[in-house]
């Protein structure tokens, strides 16, 4: 006969964070967001902003993973297109800002100004040093900017006819400090650092990266100093050769994309990773204790937790299997605690996934254990998503939004399905477009550092050890909200 528990499974949104003390120091401005996301040799990798986009098409591409990382976070590129352009994409994070860069593209003086014309627009990009070989590593020359040649006359001239010769560079700089004087000192923004013995392109600095990170001081970055990015891979053996693709293009993180971590396809792809690769693995996702012990076991470095609460997610009625998300995290999360506890124990981060609409949900999340959290429809919104801005018939700019299990992406393997087996297990449709995300997510952190200080916490360990919540009844949640008047002039979409 089957189990059947008596107890009802809750969601995030059937909790409040009771208030704690509030000492002299510890109002919003004090409360630190950094977090654990998962385990690595000596530690943990840690973020400054407690976020992960969701491994979605609608959702992170290379502008929202390099947003991420700039605000602290870090963007999961999903696994639903081809090993190049997953493994391009990180490039591409990589290369946003890189300190002294070595993997630009370089022009050689018989090239048209059509083809510059071309790169420029193919790369966004409107600087390049010239060399005499057109390799990066030839002589330097000169440079081309997009406002040496007229883009309407110019187009059969050659580079050499409107470069630049009077360049200003460094030599044999290795110090970013030295060079950033420098840029300062000559006006410019872009430096080319040459070889003191035959004046070859060694590497460029530009000012564009210098101001990113005075803008933005809590990036996650590598021991490189370059933006953090994960990507996902699925449990299917045709992805180890995905998995080696992406480790030798310097991936920080893998995540394991399942719908379902308590398999044993989850597991014989975890161990093999950590067979051959010393990169950290995320697995998930799973809903139970039983399913986190299993993804301990296999050697996991952090648990993604979540089943059927995403926004356009049709799993628990299609199938009727998942959870309510308050449940799956305190169920967890004291296992996770109690393996933590054992001697020789270790700890093992969570990741809540699904069932988050702004930072009530967050804070709580955060109380029940997870150390970071993944959103999708959450960051969508945003102009930096990767899903297609449009109008609806309304006239309002909204934008595309669909789930991995729906028609329109076709995951299959996520899902464990097969293609002529196809069904859904999840919508697509649209979500309001807020505008940028570097306008409104500093909003929205201060709303979460406020409930953490109301808590009487500042830190999310804090969080996990002091906070005090209580489920409401219905009447108290309807107190709790917007009631028995019309508001005048509310913006909620941004919370």
């Amino acid at each position: 006969m089957a189990t059947v528990l008596d107890t009802p499974s809750h969601s995030l949104k059937e909790f409040r964070i009771l208030p704690g003390y509030t000492p002299p120091d510890g109002n919003a401005l004090n409360v630190s967001l950094a977090t654990r996301l998962c385990s690595v040799p000596g530690g943990f990798l840690h973020l400054n902003t407690p976020f992960l986009s969701a491994a979605m098409q609608a959702v992170t591409g290379t502008e929202m993973a390099i947003s991420m990382a700039q605000l602290g976070g870090i963007g999961i590129l999903p696994v639903s297109q081809s090993i190049e352009d997953q493994c391009d994409k990180i490039d591409r994070v990589k290369r946003f800002k890189a300190g002294f860069q070595t993997n630009i593209t370089t022009l050689s003086p018989l090239q048209t100004i059509g083809s510059v014309i071309e790169i420029m627009e193919e790369t966004g990009y409107s600087t390049f040093p010239v060399t005499d070989s057109g390799d990066f590593h030839g002589k330097l020359i000169g440079i081309i900017t997009d406002k040496d040649f007229d883009v309407r006359r110019d187009h059969a001239s050659h580079v050499e006819e409107r470069m630049r010769t009077d360049v200003q560079a460094g030599v044999d700089i290795d110090d970013l400090k030295e060079a950033n004087r420098l840029m300062i000192k000559y006006g410019r923004g872009f430096l080319p650092i040459i070889s003191s013995v035959d004046s070859t392109l060694q590497s460029v600095v530009f000012k564009r990266d210098l101001d990113k990170h005075l803008e933005h001081p809590n990036e996650s970055i590598d021991q490189k100093k370059r933006l953090l990015a994960g990507a996902a891979v699925s449990t299917h053996p045709e992805d180890r050769t995905r998995v080696q693709c992406l480790v030798e293009h310097e991936v920080d993180v893998l995540v394991i994309d399942a719908s379902d971590g308590h398999t044993h396809y989850q597991r014989q792809m975890v161990e093999w990773i950590k067979s051959k690769y010393d990169i950290p693995v995320i697995g998930g996702n799973v809903v139970t204790a039983r399913g986190f012990e299993f993804l301990a076991e296999a050697g996991v470095d952090a648990v993604k937790v979540g089943m059927g609460i995403a926004s356009g997610c049709t799993t628990q009625e299609v199938k009727a299997t998942g959870r309510g998300q308050a449940s799956s995290l305190m169920a967890i999360a004291a296992a996770r605690d109690e393996l933590a506890r054992k001697e020789g124990g270790r700890y093992v981060p969570l990741i809540s996934d699904g069932g988050i609409s702004g930072p009530a949900e967050m804070a709580v999340g955060l109380c029940l254990g997870a150390d970071s959290l993944m959103m999708g429809n959450f960051f969508a919104r945003y102009t930096e998503g990767a899903g297609n801005m449009v109008r609806n018939v309304g006239g309002e700019t909204v934008k595309e939004y669909w789930m991995e299990g729906s028609t329109k992406a076709r995951n299959h393997r996520r899902y464990a399905q097969l293609k002529n087996l196809f069904f859904e297990e999840g919508i697509t449709g649209y979500v309001p477009h807020l505008g940028s995300i570097y306008e409104k997510l500093p909003v929205v952190l201060q709303v979460l550092r406020a409930s953490m200080a109301t808590a009487g916490c500042r830190t999310i360990e804090e969080m996990h050890e002091k906070a005090v919540l209580e489920m409401q009844s219905p009447t108290a949640l309807y107190d709790s909200d917007i009631h028995d008047m019309t508001p005048m002039n509310i913006d909620q979409q941004i919370l």
